[in-house]
């Protein structure tokens, strides 16, 4: 494509069926076709494409595996298809250097022959890097804080198509902006991450509870002694009668000292207790193996899915979940939809930009309603206002919203939500991205 200033080495898709690929994300109600698709053969093809778009005033945005629900990154202009820059360049005794296309799955099963783990998993693997770290990529792992905490450095693409490396030490501005930063400063092209040893076993206690007090009394006391490597409650039928909720919790561990049942439960009240044992890599892929069946059973990737997923403070977490769980139908869930609260120690939580409750307490709460339902607008417009009515409720209460997920946003709403760093953010977007090109889904500048 001659039309540039240098030759791709990958290729700019033109053609209707190719562009109608990229139309939709993961939430299945919004379409937005691109007038191209860049698959990019090298960094080049993306700052040259980055600076054509900035001449032209094209918007333009990057696409890992579009997990994003509200069509965060969907564009009428061009859309760069990272998934052809997945390349592990690097795994060290304590780091990876890896592509931004590259996703955690990939990551996980290359560093586990090294006897070797990311220290922060999300529940599902099949996200991209450049994905989860635009956004934060919130694990089970209370003590790990999210995949934005474990990153040493990032190589980044400006809206001026200028390549910038960045980290703590060095352009550190930029570095914290582009993290959890949803695309709007910079594109990430290539990261450094952490990695540590990897556990080898896994003891697991899936525990039952009738009643919602008992499950928040003994959530807190299993958060408090901090014995336990990763928690989670979760809903599976919701709406329902007779719901209950589930606590699961698992402590990693060596294959010679497993905990002991009794010491990790003591004090507890499950109506129920299931106790598991596992090797790591079949425990932190799980949930891909969970995908996979809904995929055949349920044609999982085409149900709309207009979530919503909240941080929520420890002084009203318990009253909001109650709140919500006991009043949702069974349509608010939808089909093979559920809930989820996870829970993380604050003080891991270090990047600015994921934004979370002006509280003091030492643990916030993820909580995520992740429906399932008909890919239709009328179903998502309606999902979308009950999203609003659930946000308001939640930012009234203190809670705060990890914009992965589907609520319609205003520009006042985002300087909401960034509160006193919204004027440094924006200047860092005029000189960032002055031409305004980058992520314009979110609707934030």
């Amino acid at each position: 494509m001659h039309r540039f200033g240098r030759p791709l080495d990958g290729e700019l898709l033109l053609d209707e069926s190719s562009r109608q690929e990229f139309s939709q994300d993961a939430g299945r109600y919004r379409t937005k076709v691109p007038r191209g698709v860049l698959r990019p053969g090298s960094v080049e093809d993306i700052q040259e494409i980055v600076r054509f778009c900035a001449q032209y005033g094209i918007p333009v945005a990057a696409r890992g595996l579009a997990n994003t629900t509200d069509g965060q990154g969907l564009v009428d202009g061009v859309l760069i298809d990272m998934r052809s820059m997945n390349t592990i360049h690097e795994i060290g005794e304590d780091r990876a250097v890896v592509d931004a296309g590259v996703d955690w799955l990939q990551l996980t099963n290359a560093a586990h022959a090294r006897g070797l783990a990311p220290p922060a998993l999300t529940g599902f693997l099949g996200l991209s890097l450049g994905g989860t770290l635009s956004f934060g990529g919130v694990p089970p792992a209370i003590q790990s804080g999210a995949q934005v905490d474990s990153v040493i450095e990032l190589e980044v693409v400006t809206g001026t198509g200028e390549l910038r490396r960045c980290s703590e030490q060095h352009d550190r501005e930029l570095f914290e902006a582009v993290l959890a930063g949803l695309g709007q400063y910079g594109i990430i092209t290539k990261a450094t991450v952490r990695l540590g040893p990897a556990p080898a076993k896994v003891r697991g206690h899936e525990l039952t509870y009738p009643d919602i007090t008992d499950f928040f009394k003994d959530f807190r006391t299993l958060l408090t002694r901090a014995e336990i490597s990763e928690i989670y409650g979760d809903w599976w039928r919701p709406g329902e009668h007779g719901e209950v909720q589930h606590l699961s919790a698992f402590t990693f561990h060596s294959a010679a000292t497993p905990p002991d049942d009794q010491h990790v439960l003591r004090g507890l009240t499950p109506a129920e207790t299931v106790v598991s044992q596992s090797d790591f890599l079949p425990h932190v892929t799980r949930i891909d193996v969970a995908v996979e069946q809904l995929r055949e059973v349920l044609d999982w990737d085409h149900l709309a899915k207009p979530w919503l997923t909240l941080w929520l403070p420890e002084a009203s977490v318990e009253q909001y979940v109650t709140e919500v769980v006991q009043n949702l139908t069974p349509r608010d869930v939808g089909n093979g939809g559920f809930v989820l609260l996870y829970a993380h120690r604050r003080s891991q939580l270090t990047r600015p930009s994921l934004r979370l409750p002006q509280d003091d307490s030492e643990w916030v709460y993820l909580f995520t309603l992740m429906t399932a339902g008909p890919a239709s607008t009328e179903f998502g417009d309606e999902m979308l206002a009950r999203n609003r009515r659930l946000y308001d409720r939640a930012r009234a209460l203190g809670g705060t919203r990890y914009p992965i997920e589907s609520v319609a946003f205003t520009q006042d709403d985002w300087a909401d939500h960034y509160g006193d760093r919204w004027p440094q953010l924006q200047a860092l977007k005029q000189e960032a991205d002055p031409a305004g090109i980058l992520t314009p889904g979110p609707k934030m500048f």
